[in-house]
């Protein structure tokens, strides 16, 4: 053929086209052959070979024929390819309806994997119908699922859902007292590989699980033995076996808790039984072994040095104080986590806490903060108290907290500090006694104790005394005790025992603990780059103390943790790790069904509050998934609810489910048979202010019209009195008073609720005066699961054992804790949702005027839906009004002898800050600015000039007596006190 581009020539023959004299075969079938059109050519896609042909070249018969031929060359080859789709298609067909379930993830893997080469086959169509095969038997349901598996997949879910809801709709309607809900009742059906049902508080999660197990017996997926349901504790166990095993069709269900299982897996597996550490099962017990080894190295000789370095040195967590913005915030973490030196006393830094420790344990005798001799009143402030005193000595000692260059932190003013050091040194030379100084660079270069130990030096020589007579170092079993007499003991006690349960749980080494880095201080390093030169020196000091610390404890710990084990090998024990951490091992092992003669053949495992597990148990689960290969994981549990990080729980393993078990299918529980709709507004939204929480959206059964959160502002006596009247008028009760025996049958309940357990220890005070209500009492932790008419949550105050609780975790046990989200008191927010959502019908919320929490606070700004009354002293205290000295504390009214005054909330130890009332309205505190005192309440513009001398005073208009002229006097002067101010100036006619 004449005329063809980048051809001489070309001819069709039986093995395929032939250009130029050479042959190119047909391509394959899965291979393009197409002929598409240019401008000016024609282009033949052979394969992989492309050839072109002008227009006006008579080409086209050619190409037609070259298409048809190599369709007519692969006609055997497309022939087997249809029957073998044919094949696929019955197979499929016959698999499929003999199904009759959920169709799980595992299925569609399973079936997409099985016909995948379908999907190939299936794309001939075009060619099948070219050579006349009929195609319509390819419109099958293997054509649907191959092509679209995930929606095909959807399609039947869906259908068989509808099929099972209306075959069981009688089982749904009369199992529990109420029918199930909708979503109940799907979260039953639906079989998929894992199904986590997220049920909000009151949604009947209990029920739903009594329900799915039911469900799966009836419609033949399981046999009651089949099933196993794992709790936490025992008596969650006893109530869902209680609620499941009442019905006879489902007896068989295995009900246990994890420890329990593990335990059985142990003594089928190795075929013998194990015995359970009294350790493990008896608290106390633990806590006095772990106490008697804590002893044990005190009295070894060779961990004299150890026992010094922690318990002098390293008792306490430090903290950066450039993570406060306030002198009062620093103030405030010191209070709520009673740094307290050796010496007994409670500090106001750290760096006086380690002042305070190198005196005591080098044999120095002190006071801290002792009044001053005289009793000076230092301007702006109260009495004047040095930070030290030493008699033996018979010296003073001020730390400063500033820099060689006299700068102190951003948040307080320079000016004023250096003022206040050039007063107290003058006030020292003055009166002729001697002042040590020390400084917060000192601390920051690591040079405090050496500076420190110089000027004691110094001083003792001048004196004419000795080392020897001033230092008198007390030995490593002296400073133990006074930390036991202390009572700061305990803290470590419970630190040590904490540390040696998680590490258990953890399954790791003594040698990979050591590898560890303190990872809070570690990534602080790693930012030291955003920070100025002073604050890079402060962190990486910081962190390197930390460090430091760790590794002292490490060094308690392993000999803490090799007694303890060699103490379970003696007795031939287990703890309660090692039954989840052995029985995991065991379930994965390939005998493990054989050795257990398939005991634990289970096609269902069903796990109850489910945010509050462990990635030791979620290993336990995945090992005895993998040792059924057609077992089913059903989880039910509430991310809001997640309180038990401190025991090893993790809400990851909820919140990001699939990274751990696999592809999941949720069900969101969403109509509560608890509370009434306006504690669902105010405690929804209160838990859902964090992003990290799952969103839901809560129904309630129960209805109310007007707010049942009610906020009261007032001390724990007043408020109790007032909400429990309040309740007993609401129930419109009447009480025998002879009998004080309740006229009513059923009492209504009151639960009281607090953050500590050490807040509601009267309740039996309470339950005598109102033997009308049921009153029951409780930390927060434990009103989990529980419910009550009304609530009273109590000390919902911004302190120590308040709501948030103010105690920092200690650094060293958040190493074996699992990772919070970064959103504000995380947890404590999930454990205060707990609270409110324990109650049916009302919530009472108690704080102290002045002192109210975080919480509180947040809870007021729901306008409407949460109700507030407060004491008669609210009327006087200013909320905006804060501390002058700390900027940190709230100025609390108090009525003394001589009238109205107002304290810093802080405390005097921490904060000793004192204000007068205004002198005009007499209802709030007057503040002060470089040059007058003012009054903060809206309503009045009483002002004072301040005085100049002394910068405490106040200047008030006096007259004087005896000709009548009016002057300014700072109202700090007494008759006859030499030491107080006696400014005075003319009045002028503003003054008046």
């Amino acid at each position: 053929m004449q005329g063809i581009f980048f051809c001489n020539s070309a001819h069709l023959c039986d093995q395929g086209l032939t250009i130029n004299g050479k042959l190119y075969p047909y391509p394959e079938l899965a291979q393009t052959v197409e002929v598409r059109r240019g401008w000016f050519t024609l282009s033949l896609l052979w394969g992989e070979q492309r050839f072109r042909f002008f227009h006006w070249a008579n080409c086209k018969p050619l190409l037609r024929l070259a298409l048809d031929n190599r369709l007519a060359s692969r006609k055997a080859q497309l022939q087997q390819a249809f029957d073998d789709l044919l094949q696929a298609s019955n197979e499929f067909e016959q698999a499929f309806s003999g199904h009759q379930r959920y169709l799980r993830d595992s299925d569609l893997q399973r079936l997409q994997q099985q016909y995948a080469s379908t999907l190939k086959q299936f794309a001939l169509t075009e060619h099948f119908s070219a050579l006349g095969f009929d195609i319509e038997r390819l419109k099958c349901r293997l054509a649907k699922f191959i092509k679209q598996p995930q929606l095909f997949t959807d399609k039947y879910n869906q259908w068989w859902q509808t099929q099972q809801l209306n075959a069981h709709k009688g089982l749904f309607d009369a199992l529990e007292a109420h029918p199930l809900t909708e979503l109940q009742r799907l979260a039953c059906v639906i079989d998929e590989d894992n199904t986590l049902v997220i049920a909000g508080a009151g949604t009947g999660k209990t029920s739903t699980m009594a329900a799915k197990a039911a469900y799966l017996v009836k419609q033949g997926l399981a046999k009651p033995e089949q099933i196993l349901m794992l709790a936490y504790g025992k008596d969650a166990r006893l109530e869902l076996a209680q609620r499941v095993q009442s019905s006879c069709q489902l007896s068989g269900v295995n009900v246990s808790t994890f420890h329990a299982l593990g335990k059985e897996i142990i003594q089928h597996y190795v075929g013998r039984s194990t015995q359970v550490s009294v350790l493990a099962s008896d608290e106390k017990q633990f806590t006095q072994f772990i106490d008697s080894q804590i002893d044990c190295i005190v009295a070894d000789p060779d961990m004299a040095d150890p026992v010094a370095e922690y318990f002098g040195r390293y008792l306490y967590p430090q903290r950066n104080a450039l993570d406060f913005k306030t002198e009062g915030q620093y103030r405030s973490y010191l209070k709520n986590n009673e740094i307290r030196a050796l010496s007994g006393d409670l500090v106001k830094s750290f760096q006086e806490l380690i002042i305070c420790n190198y005196l005591y344990t080098h044999g120095i005798a002190f006071e801290y903060e002792p009044t001053y001799p005289g009793e000076y009143t230092e301007p702006g402030k109260s009495v004047y108290q040095p930070d030290f005193y030493i008699p033996v000595l018979d010296a003073y000692l001020e730390h400063f907290g500033i820099d060689k260059q006299g700068n102190t932190r951003a948040d307080i003013c320079k000016q004023a500090y250096n003022q206040s050091r050039d007063w107290k040194i003058a006030l020292h030379q003055a009166n002729g006694t001697h002042l040590m100084q020390t400084f917060s660079w000192q601390a920051d270069a690591g040079k405090l104790e050496a500076s420190l130990e110089t000027q004691l030096c110094a001083r003792a020589e001048a004196l004419g005394l000795s080392q020897s007579e001033l230092f008198k170092p007390i030995s490593p079993q002296m400073i133990f005790s006074q930390v036991k007499a202390l009572g700061v003991y305990r803290n470590v006690s419970r630190l040590m025992a904490s540390f040696v349960s998680l590490f258990k749980a953890s399954g790791m080494s003594i040698a990979e603990l050591k590898r560890i880095k303190l990872g809070k201080f570690a990534e602080s390093q790693q930012a030291l780059g955003q920070t100025s030169t002073a604050s890079k020196k402060q962190t990486k000091q910081l962190a390197s103390y930390n460090q430091l610390r760790w590794q002292a404890f490490l060094h308690l710990f392993s000999w803490v943790i090799k007694q303890y084990d060699a103490f379970l090998a003696q007795q031939n024990c287990i703890d309660f790790a090692d039954m989840i951490n052995q029985a995991r091992d065991y379930a994965a092992a390939k005998d493990f069904q054989q050795r257990t003669a398939n005991r634990f053949a289970y096609k269902y495992i069903m796990v109850d509050e489910f945010q509050d597990i462990s990635m030791a148990r979620a290993e336990l689960i995945n090992a005895l998934k993998a040792a059924n290969p057609d077992c089913a994981l059903f989880c039910v549990g509430d991310d809001w609810q997640a309180i038990y990080r401190f025991a090893g729980s993790d809400l990851n393993l909820t919140t990001d489910f699939a990274a751990t078990f696999g592809t999941v299918k949720t069900v969101s529980l969403d109509k509560t048979f608890r509370f009434n709709n306006q504690i669902e507004k105010v405690a929804s939204r209160f838990v859902q202010a964090n992003p990290a929480q799952l969103a839901k959206q809560l129904t309630t059964h129960h209805c109310s019209d007007k707010p049942e959160v009610k906020v009261l502002i007032d001390l724990r006596e007043a408020a109790l009195q007032q909400a429990l009247s309040e309740i007993v008028q609401c129930s419109q009760l009447a009480v025998d008073k002879e009998s004080r025996t309740t006229l009513v049958a059923n009492k209504p309940s009151v639960m009281l609720i607090s953050r500590f357990n050490s807040s509601v220890k009267d309740v039996a005070t309470w339950q005598q005066r109102y033997p009308q209500l049921a009153i029951s009492a409780m930390s927060a932790h434990a009103s989990k699961g529980k419910q009550a008419d009304y609530v009273i949550v109590l000390d919902v105050n911004d302190d120590k054992y308040g709501f948030p609780s103010k105690i920092d975790n200690d650094p060293i046990l958040d190493v074996m804790l699992p990772k919070l989200d970064n959103f504000k008191d995380t947890e404590e927010r999930r454990l205060f949702y707990v609270a409110l959502s324990r109650a049916k019908q009302r919530v009472f919320v108690q704080a102290e005027l002045g002192k109210a929490s975080s919480f509180v606070k947040e809870l007021l700004s729901y306008g409407n839906d949460v109700v507030c009354e407060a004491s008669d002293l609210a009327a006087l205290y200013h909320d905006a009004a804060c501390c002058p000295n700390c900027n940190e504390g709230k100025l609390l009214p108090r009525q003394g002898r001589f009238g109205l005054f107002y304290t810093c909330s802080l405390g005097k130890d921490y904060c000793d800050t004192k204000v007068d009332a205004c002198t005009a309205c007499k209802s709030a505190p007057m503040l002060h600015n470089q040059t007058e005192y003012f009054c903060v309440a809206d309503d009045c513009n009483n002002k004072l000039k301040r005085c100049p001398e002394c910068i405490n005073g106040k200047l008030l208009l006096r007259k004087n007596s005896k000709t009548g002229q009016s002057f300014l006097a700072c109202d700090q002067f007494r008759k006859g006190d030499a030491t107080r101010c006696k400014y005075t100036s003319i009045a002028m006619s503003t003054d008046h």
